[in-house]
């Protein structure tokens, strides 16, 4: 009798286990989840939300769905991971409505990199403390989302900018130190608000098998995000939607190191004696400044997505070859009565490659790119 009530607990025990770190969320749970949510939101009872989206497309071999979206009437809609080993609430906006029929490149990858952690965490030994607390609790955890201290600025960059910035990033010595599968997610997270606070927005990359696709952080509400992604818009998103597995992202850390700033011992007067040549010289260096930058000196790489580049020299083109790492040439063009080189990388595989303009001096100028 002991020995079969022992055989008896062990299964409980097993399958209490099992439930706890694998079970998945039923849609019908998620849309309950949802309803709290948008409650809380507008303080009061609303009508139930809308399924739209599953996100079942983006995993391996479409086998289970990683999340559920739901639109509400009022405006707004709220992501709802299916596994419990996640965070319960991946994104949500009480503004913009989801739709499936329109969703951006830039949110699919997002989209995409979720759902391949919320697949693999499955698999995965470990016991996501903080997700666990969050399901058991979900009223205090949305309060928690929705009362979080909010800040944010418009991006100072465009995303083309930023492209630029994380494809330098990537071909850097040290890049795998901006890579967020180098750190924890809970390091990878504190990085990104150290530079929030430093410098209100950042440069960040999803990292996909096509290559990498920009995005603009841009402000902040507690562990969600304002993210510019294929659009201006008011939605907050998870960096990660797991407290365990974090590769998938780039991001670009940091501004060139300040100089130390020398004492000088003052001489008594001379601040009185050198003011107005220090003023008139300050003036003089200012306009010399304005003007300069208004001077192409150095080739400018504009991207316009795709693969595709127009890269604007000092002085009109002839020619453009451009070369695989390991020294192929891929690509060649000639120019004519143009400084603005344009480029298509469309066909070629991601990764990088090296271009060289020539000039009709027949100077020599290289350009690293992405594809």
């Amino acid at each position: 009798m002991t020995k079969i009530f022992r055989h008896i607990s062990l299964l409980l025990l097993l399958l209490t286990s099992f439930s706890l770190t694998a079970e998945t969320v039923s849609q019908k749970e998620a849309k309950h989840i949802a309803a709290q949510f948008f409650n809380a939101a507008y303080g009061q009872v609303m009508a139930q939300p809308a399924y739209v989206y599953n996100g079942k497309r983006l995993t391996t071999d479409r086998l289970f769905s990683p999340f559920y979206v739901f639109n509400h009437p009022a405006g707004g809609f709220v992501v709802i991971s299916a596994e419990n080993k996640a965070y319960p609430i991946l994104g949500y906006s009480l503004t913009e409505t989801f739709n499936p029929e329109q969703i951006g490149e830039v949110t699919t990858e997002l989209l995409r990199l979720y759902a391949k952690h919320i697949e693999n965490i499955r698999y995965d030994s470990r016991v996501p403390e903080q997700a666990i607390d969050a399901w058991q609790n979900i009223p205090h955890y949305i309060d928690s989302i929705l009362n979080a201290k909010y800040s944010a600025t418009d991006p100072a960059i465009t995303r083309e900018e930023a492209m630029v910035e994380l494809a330098y990033t990537a071909g850097t010595d040290d890049a795998e130190a901006s890579t967020s599968g180098f750190y924890s997610p809970d390091q990878w997270t504190e990085m990104i608000n150290l530079e929030l606070d430093d410098k209100q927005y950042l440069p960040l990359g999803i990292v996909a098998d096509k290559g990498i696709y920009p995005v603009i952080v841009h402000g902040r509400k507690g562990d969600y995000y304002r993210l510019q992604l294929d659009g201006v818009n008011r939605q907050f998103w998870r960096l990660l939607p797991t407290e365990v597995l974090s590769p998938g992202e780039i991001a670009v850390f940091g501004n060139p190191p300040a100089l130390a700033e020398e004492i000088f011992e003052e001489t008594p007067f001379e601040f009185y004696n050198s003011y107005i040549a220090l003023t008139r010289a300050e003036y003089e260096a200012d306009r010399a400044s304005i003007e300069d930058a208004l001077i192409v000196k150095t080739p400018v790489v504009q991207w316009h997505g795709l693969g595709h580049y127009t890269v604007l020299l000092p002085e009109d083109v002839a020619a453009m070859r451009v070369y695989s790492l390991d020294g192929a040439q891929v690509y060649a063009e000639k120019y004519r009565d143009t400084s603005a080189a344009h480029i298509d990388l469309s066909q070629l595989p991601s990764g990088f490659y090296f271009a060289v303009a020539f000039g009709l001096s027949g100077k020599p100028y290289g350009i690293k790119l992405f594809r």
